[in-house]
């Protein structure tokens, strides 16, 4: 059941209890009944549609997020591979220009080189017939005795030194010789005195051990109790040396042992603070960590729904593009950077007012200029190239459409400044014509950097206007020919005169070439002093704004094409695009007749037509502009709204990594804190139960030390007492036993030496014989080198004689051929130099087919290059389109889907509607007395009010006066909530 039939059956319900009280309810509630379990079938089915809704949504919204970055990640590829082909292309055909250059040179190398090497054919045939003509004979029989003579010389040489070495090593084994027979000679005298020595060391040895066993016999006796006491007493010594050294290794033990206590101690404070300190520190971070990690949830989640928003809105963004697109075919746009317009009205406003604050302003403005010159770009149109035109005699329908096309762009400036757009009427057109036309009759070839303000108010007087009315902005342009060998200009096209005024007022706006002046944006904009806005408080407090009408033509000043003034060979034209502006002040006089323009002020409408406005509709797009407008900037605020977004999540980021990083750093602190606290304690312990046995082990020795000293003392004395009562025994033992030793070491000593001395002896006697050995054949050897040197000093003779008389012989024929030798030598020199000039022309033709080579290598790489590119860029246009084509199905999706949720709230808040609906009938039912079935039956069939004039009355009925009142009130209150609706008066429905 609808809404609007469900209040009726309910208004229905409730008069009903107003007009018959008592009557039974029974069916109306079974109704209400089932009309709410429809209701409740069709919440659950609605409410299936809202969940999928939401995945769906959430799917999409997530795709087309995924999908925009990829295409924008695409869009950045596409155009590195563009950039990249481009280059590519220029470098290959910079490579291909230079193959035919390489190829010459290789053809001229191999020219060169195949003359080369004839020239030394030629060369060494001639060479040979002359080394043909020469009778070597004579020259070889020299060489022949040159080479005689010189191994003789070297053979005599050769042995001459021999025989000399072998004379001076007979002299050397001469001189060794006698050395060794002296030596022989003191090592023999030296044998004799050590066997003297010996035998007087036996006989003292002898004697020694006689008397030594003599004594021993007295000795005897008491050694074994001697050496007991002696024994005694060394032990004591030893026991108590050994009791004192381990008291001051315990005590020093102990020393250690309680520093090292002490320093524990310390450690274990220090420790347990740094402990504490760390705990701290780390709680401080963790509070910090969750409480950043809560922020970034958060800011994650509004980056989520600005991307989401984003992604639509960049779609949106596109559609509103491709349909301004669609509704012209040369369709171009400037767009105003975010925060442009507020700060260039600041600026404006304070160039007035606040040189200070314009100042800073300035800084701000020419940064937005910056970004605003490379948003906006001119986009080339073919069918516009395709159109040559006359830039001296421009038809009339041609620069009506240059006046469009820029007037067009002006208003875009202006419709974002939130102004009004100027006007194009068929004054302002001849007002800017008439100017361009005298500005041209001037003749000023060289220059049109500057107005000419001549023109400017010969043309307002022309056209009725006084200057004070008028405003221009001038842009000059200077073309100049590129066309080969001529260097003329090419043809000037209707594109290249719409990229001119478009880069023209984008430059003005933006303020001009070095952003640095915003006066001729003003103008366009119309917002300074002097401007088309009067806003003013008078001086009886009222608040005056007035808009005066604004007129903007367009006119083309162009000279006929001159030498260029430092390149004579180069053509150049002069041109300048003059954007003149009407404000019409007339506009007080027929707002308020009463208000007075001053007459320089003034328009004559009789030569300033203002009511012919001719319609820029075919380029102003101004709607579909506005959508784009708008949606290009919801795009930049919510892009700006990502980027800060993004900003946030990078530090929040990088926050909570240094959080996380000091947590760990900590963690591992606390860890390496407490294990060095426990090592601490558990070592503090052991030292402790060290420190307690050490000190006990410290006095236990200190308590046995006068024991000990007592016992020295003690064996000292019995072993002092012994040897007084036994000391001639023991002194004529010790003195008997001190000899014998000395005699056996000297008795050593002389056998050691005896040795020594036989060892020597021997080692001369064979020095000496091999000495001996080595003479006899020396001797030998220099009588047979002696021989060999006296045959080879014979032949030595023999060999100059034979090399004089070849020299001669020779020396005869060179005499009698100079003429044939001179040849040759130059014939030679001659094919040195061929070869030379053959290797260098071989070198030279190498490089060429070289670099040849390499240069076509180049081209095939680069063309295979440009394949690829161009390859990947197809690739990444269908990727590219198919992405798009999803985003836009996704964004359908997410339109579609509003429906349903708006299908949702509809249905929701129509349930809490019903809910109250049916309360209120409830109170109503239950609230009835029963009657007689005779009076519901009567109330049934007859009409309880009268039908006439009950337009807006309440139903009246005869039944108890509580319950009529009870029904008129609930009546009262159902109409409150929506009963009104139900009549058809305008009066109720405005109520």
């Amino acid at each position: 059941m609808k809404n609007k039939d469900k209040l009726m059956y309910v208004s229905a319900a409730v008069l009903a209890a107003g007009t018959v009280a008592g009557v039974k309810t029974t069916n109306v509630k079974a109704a209400e009944v089932k009309q709410v379990n429809a209701n409740s079938k069709l919440d659950l089915n609605n409410a299936a549609q809202e969940e999928q809704a939401i995945v769906q949504d959430k799917t999409a919204q997530g795709q087309i997020k995924q999908d925009t970055a990829t295409v924008q990640k695409t869009q950045d590829q596409l155009k590195q591979d563009q950039a990249a082909k481009t280059q590519a292309e220029s470098a290959k055909t910079e490579a291909q220009n230079t193959l035919p250059v390489k190829e010459t040179a290789v053809q001229t190398a191999q020219t060169k080189l195949d003359n080369a090497k004839q020239e030394l054919t030629q060369t060494e045939a001639q060479n040979k017939d002359l080394h043909a003509q020469y009778d070597s004979t004579t020259e070889n029989a020299v060489h022949t005795a040159q080479e005689a003579e010189k191994k003789l010389d070297q053979k005599v040489n050769d042995l001459t030194d021999q025989v000399q070495n072998a004379q001076n090593k007979q002299t050397d084994l001469l001189g060794q010789r006698t050395n060794v027979e002296g030596e022989i000679k003191t090592n023999t005298e030296t044998l004799n005195n050590v066997n003297e020595q010996l035998n007087k060391a036996q006989a003292d040895q002898a004697q020694a051990q006689k008397h030594f066993d003599n004594v021993q016999k007295d000795y005897v006796p008491i050694q074994n109790e001697y050496n007991a006491k002696k024994s005694a007493t060394e032990k004591a010594a030893q026991d108590l040396k050994q009791n004192e050294t381990d008291l001051a290794q315990s005590q020093k033990q102990l020393s250690d042992l309680q520093t090292k206590n002490d320093d524990l101690a310390k450690t274990v404070n220090s420790t347990q603070d740094q402990l504490d300190n760390a705990n701290k520190e780390i709680n401080d971070v963790k509070t910090d960590l969750n409480q950043s990690q809560a922020k970034l949830n958060d800011v994650q989640k509004q980056s989520n729904d600005v991307n989401g928003k984003l992604s639509q809105a960049i779609v949106k963004r596109d559609q509103a593009k491709s349909a301004l697109d669609s509704q012209s075919t040369n369709s171009q746009t400037i767009t105003l950077p975010k925060g442009f317009k507020e700060t260039f009205l600041a600026y404006i406003k304070a160039m007035y007012a606040d040189e200070k604050q314009a100042d800073e302003l300035e800084k701000q403005l020419a940064e937005l200029s910056r970004t605003g010159k490379k948003m906006n770009e001119y986009q080339r149109n073919l069918k516009d190239e395709k159109r040559v035109v006359d830039v001296q005699n421009l038809t009339s329908d041609q620069l009506l459409e240059l006046n469009k096309f820029g007037i067009n762009l002006i208003n875009q400036f202006r419709a974002q400044l939130g102004k009004k757009p100027v006007l194009l009427t068929q004054g302002s057109l001849k007002f800017a014509t008439d100017v361009a036309r005298i500005g041209s009759s001037h003749n000023n070839l060289e220059s049109l950097s500057f107005h000419d303000m001549k023109a400017l108010y010969e043309g307002a007087k022309l056209n009725g206007l006084s200057i004070v009315a008028v405003g221009e902005n001038a842009g000059p342009h200077d073309y100049y020919g590129t066309e080969p060998k001529k260097h003329e200009l090419g043809p000037d096209t209707m594109d290249t005169l719409k990229q001119g005024i478009y880069d023209d007022i984008v430059t003005m706006i933006f303020g001009n070439v070095d952003e640095s002046e915003w006066q001729h944006a003003d103008l366009f904009a119309g917002t300074g002093a002097g401007g088309d806005v009067l806003d003013y408080v008078n001086s009886d407090g009222e608040h005056i704004h007035k808009e005066y009408p604004v007129y903007f033509g367009i006119g083309v000043v162009a000279n006929p094409p001159i030498p260029n003034k430092y390149n004579p060979n180069i053509m150049k034209r002069n041109m300048r695009f003059v954007y003149d502006r009407v404000i019409d002040r007339n506009y007080d006089m027929y707002d308020d007749p009463n208000t007075f323009v001053p007459e320089d002020q003034r328009v004559d409408y009789n030569k300033f037509n203002v009511k012919d406005v001719i319609p820029i509709d075919n380029l102003d797009n101004s709607q579909a502009r506005q959508v784009y407008a708008a949606a290009q900037n919801e795009v930049n605020n919510l892009q700006s709204q990502k980027n800060s977004l993004d900003s946030q999540i990078e530090s929040l980021t990088e926050h909570i990594t240094q959080s996380q990083n000091k947590v760990n750093n900590f963690t591992k602190t606390i860890n390496d804190l407490s294990t060095k606290l426990a090592n601490a304690k558990t070592e503090q312990g052991s030292v402790q139960g060290q420190l307690s046995q050490t000190a006990k082990h410290v006095d236990e020795l200190k308590a046995a030390q006068p024991a000990l000293v007592q016992a020295r003392d003690n064996t000292v004395n019995a072993l002092a007492d012994y040897e007084q009562t036994h000391a001639t025994v023991l002194n004529d033992y010790n003195n008997a036993k001190s000899q014998l030793e000395q005699a056996n070491n000297k008795l050593q000593s002389a056998t050691k030496a005896k040795d020594e001395a036989e060892k020597v002896l021997s080692q001369n006697k064979a020095k000496l014989a091999k000495i001996n050995q080595e003479l006899d054949a020396v001797k030998s050897q220099l009588a047979d080198l002696t021989a060999q040197l006296s045959d080879a000093k014979a032949s030595q003779a023999s060999a100059k004689a034979n090399l004089e008389k070849a020299q001669a012989d020779y020396d005869n024929y060179v005499n009698t051929h100079k003429d044939l030798i001179a040849q040759i030598s130059d014939s030679d020199k001659e094919v040195t130099a061929k070869k030379e000039a053959l290797a260098k022309a071989q070198s030279a033709y190498d490089k060429a087919s070289q670099e040849y080579e390499e240069a076509k290598n180049e081209v095939a790489k680069l063309d295979n290059k440009v394949k690829d590119l161009d390859q990947s860029i197809a690739t990444s246009q269908d990727s590219i389109k198919k992405l798009n084509n999803r985003i836009t199905s996704n964004t359908q999706i997410i339109e579609s889907n509003k429906q349903v949720y708006a299908q949702a709230s509809k249905l929701a808040a129509r349930k809490a509607f019903d809910a109250q609906i049916n309360k209120a009938l409830d109170k109503v039912v239950y609230a009835a007395k029963p009657v007689n079935q005779h009076t519901a039956q009567a109330a049934t069939v007859k009409p309880a009010v009268s039908t006439k004039n009950t337009k807006h009355a309440l139903p009246q009925t005869g039944a108890n006066d509580k319950l009529s009142l009870f029904a008129a009130l609930a009546g009262l209150s159902l109409s409150s909530i929506g009963l009104g609706s139900l009549v058809s008066d305008k009066k109720r429905k405005r109520n």
